[in-house]
């Protein structure tokens, strides 16, 4: 009986001629003639996954399966050969023994570059026996991918409204592991008289930093009452992610209508700002949080705010800080370049109400 293993890798040839192998037209052909009892058998290695996606730095496992053939048993020792570039790779164990007609287990743990791009590992076995070796081997494809993201928020991301009624809602995108890039903005409205203007598109985001897009959703006077779904999309090539806003139709005398209006603003000093709002609605309104951006977008955002409570028709003033004057605020955008009230500069204010209505007011120093 003749048994024959190849190996169709040129880069093993001179690795696995040493072990007994004739190279033939660029495959190493690894020959036994013995008689039909004597025929040592072999293993063959296999590979699940073999090829994987995965992101830069990101770990992952493939199982090597050692099968046996012919009724091979023995121990098999376990190696890794790198084609072309060299990553982080290891195999647990290194040495299996398989029975005869039966399996052994190991295990390939890979660590992707630094660097997106498709690599590839070989898991070489190699067995001797009397004289006599047998080996095997198998290729795990490894396709990283940048791990630069970004991701995307509606605040509020629900609303309740009526018909003929106008609300807002910001749409936020942050940067992740350093990605920039222009993302734009697509949308999916329900049918139902419902419409969503406005919002800058596309949005420009820089490394560790955030852009936002204010949207209107108006109904109309014919929207029937129920739920509806609104679906955002922000996409950059590959990249795309989406974030929804439910938005609840309601019958106008069982709703209480909020309504702000900026009657004036004073700028108290380079970390303070005052807003003088007017409740225009028919409801009570508090305000328990606040986000303040700058014309780049980097803003101060503060989420655990005691901010007045305004009567209907009534006048509340809301005291808006940033930087040193606001401890408990989170800063999002690019280091240092947000830090003060600068003259002549616009600022954008977005309130948000108990009732998670959103009210926005531009302000210039």
């Amino acid at each position: 009986m003749v048994y024959t293993s190849l190996i169709h890798l040129k880069t093993l040839l001179m690795i696995l001629t040493a072990a007994g192998g004739t190279v033939t037209g660029g495959v190493l052909a690894n020959s036994y003639a013995n008689s039909a009892n004597k025929d040592p058998g072999s293993f063959l290695i296999m590979l699940n996954p073999s090829t994987m996606w995965t992101v830069q730095a990101a770990s992952s496992t493939s199982a090597i399966t050692v099968t046996s053939i012919n009724s091979f048993s023995g121990t098999v020792t376990l190696s890794l050969y790198f084609p072309s570039t060299t990553f982080t790779a290891s195999i647990s164990p290194t040495s299996v023994s398989v029975p005869s007609n039966s399996i052994a287990k190991s295990t390939l743990s890979v660590t992707a570059p630094d660097t997106p791009g498709s690599y590839t590992v070989v898991v070489i076995g190699v067995s001797s026996s009397h004289g006599k070796t047998s080996y095997s081997s198998s290729m795990l494809t490894v396709q990283v991918a940048s791990s630069q993201d970004f991701t995307i928020t509606s605040m509020p991301n629900s609303i309740t409204t009526t018909n003929g009624a106008t609300n807002t809602t910001t749409i936020t995108e942050t940067s992740m592991n350093g990605y920039t890039g222009n993302v734009s903005l697509t949308l999916t409205a329900p049918f139902g008289y419902i419409t969503v203007t406005g919002g800058q598109n596309p949005l420009m985001i820089v490394p560790a930093g955030a852009a936002s897009s204010t949207l209107e959703i108006t109904t109309s006077t014919n929207t029937t009452d129920g739920n509806y779904s609104i679906m955002v999309t922000g996409s950059d090539g590959s990249r795309s992610h989406s974030t929804t806003i439910l938005l609840q139709v309601v019958d106008p005398v069982s709703v209480i209508l909020e309504s702000l209006v900026l009657n004036s603003y004073h700028f108290n000093n380079s970390t303070s700002l005052t807003l003088f709002l007017q409740n225009t609605g028919n409801g009570t309104i508090t305000l328990p949080s606040y986000v303040i951006r700058d014309s780049s977008g980097n803003a101060w955002s503060l989420t655990s705010w005691t901010g007045p409570t305004i009567e209907v028709n009534g006048v509340g003033s809301a005291n808006i800080l940033i930087g040193s004057s606001c401890p408990g605020c989170i800063y999002s955008g690019i280091a240092g370049l947000f830090l003060q009230f600068q003259p002549g500069q616009t600022y954008t204010v977005t309130v948000t109400t108990a009732r998670d209505n959103q009210f926005t007011f531009t302000v210039t120093d």
